[in-house]
C-alpha cells in the first residue's frame, strides 16, 4: 500500500508540474470565474427572485452560483480521465505506465487528483467572489455538510469519464460521452432554473441525472438551511448511483486495457 500512495502521489506530482507551468493559462481560468460571477450577478439584479425560489434564502445569483459549483465538480468526474489518457497517449507514456504493475485504482486516482484540487479551487474562488463580494453571504457549516454530496456528485460523474478513458484507449480518437453528458447535466440538472420550467417529460428524466439531486441537496443545506436530515434522500440516491456506476466503470476500463494489450495497441493513439 506504502509503494501504490508512492506511485498514486508521483502521478499527481507530475500533473502538478505540469499544470502549473502554464501560467497564463492559470490565470486566464481564474478570470473567467470572475467574469461569470459577475455576469450572473447582473443577470440577477435582472431577474430578481423569482415565485419559484421564494423560499431560498438569497436571490437568483445564488441560486445560480450553487448550481454551478455542482456542475464544476460533476464536469470533473466527466472530463478529467479522458483528458487524462489522452495526455498520456500523446505523450507516448500510456503504455510504459499501464504496463507496469501499478494497480488500476492509482493510475486513475493519481491523474485525479490535480485537476480535483482545481476544481476546489475554482469552487472556493467562485464563493469568494460571487457570495463574498456580490452575494449576502453563505454560512460556512451548511457548506461543509454538502461536501458528501459533492463527493457523491463527482463519483457518479466519475463512472462516466472512466468509461469515456476505456473507448479512447479503444478507439484512439474522441471522447463519445463527455460533451452530451455535459450538455444534459446542464439542461436537466437544475443549476441555471428550476427544473419545474421544464416540460413534465424532461423533469422526468432530470431524475436520471445524478446532479439534480447533488444541486437539490446543497441547496436545501446552504439556501432553505432546513438540516442535514432535509438532504439524506439525496444522499442515499447518489450513493446507490455511485456503487452501482463505479465499480462498472472500472471494470470496463480494466477490459479495454486487456484488450488493448492483447492487441498491441496500447501505445496508438
Amino acid at each position: 500500500m506504502r509503494s501504490n500512495l508512492h506511485r498514486l502521489f508521483a502521478i499527481a506530482r507530475r500533473d502538478g508540474v505540469i499544470f502549473t507551468s502554464y501560467r497564463l493559462n492559470m490565470i486566464l481560468r481564474f478570470l473567467s470565474i470572475w467574469y461569470f460571477a459577475v455576469s450572473f450577478y447582473f443577470v440577477g439584479q435582472f431577474v430578481g427572485k423569482p415565485d419559484s425560489i421564494a423560499d431560498l434564502h438569497g436571490g437568483y445569483f445564488e441560486f445560480v452560483l450553487i448550481g454551478a459549483i455542482v456542475t464544476t465538480f460533476a464536469t470533473l468526474g466527466v472530463s478529467a480521465f479522458s483528458m487524462n489518457i489522452r495526455d498520456e497517449q500523446s505523450d507516448g507514456t500510456l503504455e510504459a505506465v499501464l504496463t507496469t504493475p501499478t494497480p488500476m485504482w492509482v493510475v486513475l486516482g493519481g491523474g485525479f487528483l490535480v485537476p480535483a484540487l482545481f476544481a476546489a479551487s475554482e469552487s472556493i474562488v467562485l464563493l469568494g467572489v460571487g457570495l463574498g463580494v456580490f452575494g449576502d453571504g453563505v454560512p460556512i457549516a451548511p457548506l461543509l455538510l454538502a461536501l458528501p454530496l459533492l463527493v457523491l456528485t463527482t463519483a457518479s460523474f466519475a463512472a462516466i469519464g472512466i468509461i469515456s478513458a476505456a473507448v479512447i484507449i479503444l478507439v484512439k480518437r474522441g471522447d463519445p460521452f463527455g460533451g452530451p453528458i455535459r450538455q444534459i447535466t446542464m439542461l436537466l440538472s437544475g443549476a441555471l432554473y428550476p427544473i419545474e420550467v421544464l416540460p413534465g417529460w424532461l423533469q422526468a428524466m432530470s431524475k436520471l441525472v445524478p446532479a439534480f439531486y447533488g444541486v437539490r441537496g446543497m441547496r436545501e443545506l446552504v439556501q432553505a438551511r432546513e438540516g442535514f436530515t432535509s438532504s439524506f434522500d439525496e444522499l442515499v440516491i447518489l450513493t446507490v448511483f455511485t456503487a452501482v456506476l463505479l465499480p462498472l466503470a472500472v471494470l470496463i476500463f480494466r477490459q479495454a486495457v486487456g484488450s488493448a494489450r492483447r492487441t498491441g495497441t496500447l501505445a496508438t493513439y
